[in-house]
């Protein structure tokens, strides 16, 4: 379940600096949500610059994920390089409500991030009930789940995109 924790997270991160699915994560918008992290900016430019090794100015998905390792790895109290990123690590924290990953009670019931603990539980049902092999699941498996959430196709076409890309 940690997995699919840390997967969740990749993706809604994901969404968060690059809502339109371009591939690229802008330096700006990188840098102000990284800043949700609390670390230094002189740690923060560090990740970036790790991240970006080849000077680009942008992040790819790859790159966004090693950025988002090695905040994680800063927040526990590890050397922001490289060698870091194998330590295994829990998410990385933001300070930001819409953090699908706060404690409970920290979220506000409004947001549209919360999930409340009933439904965590109805989720984790689903989830079981689909029978997981090491924490995964086939998108055989997925599909009727998907679909029967009623949501629209070129939204479903985006979390399947997403869900390939890992």
């Amino acid at each position: 379940k940690q997995e699919l924790k840390n997967t969740v997270f990749r993706l809604w991160s994901l969404l968060q600096v690059d809502p339109a699915g371009s591939g690229r994560v802008a330096a700006t918008d990188a840098a102000l949500f990284l800043k949700r992290s609390g670390l230094a900016d002189l740690v923060l430019g560090k990740i970036w610059d790790l991240a970006d090794a080849e000077r680009k100015g942008f992040l790819n998905k790859q790159q966004f994920f090693v950025a988002l390792r090695l905040v994680a790895c800063a927040q526990n109290g590890l050397e922001v390089a490289l060698k870091s990123l194998s330590v295994a690590v829990p998410s990385p924290k933001f300070h930001d409500t819409s953090s699908p990953l706060l404690p409970p009670g920290v979220v506000p019931i409004d947001s549209p991030w919360a999930v409340k603990p009933e439904e965590k539980l109805k989720y984790d049902a689903i989830f079981d009930s689909l029978s997981p092999v090491n924490g995964m699941l086939s998108g055989e498996k997925v599909k009727p789940v998907l679909l029967n959430s009623k949501l629209p196709v070129d939204v479903l076409g985006r979390v399947r995109e997403k869900a390939i890309s890992f």
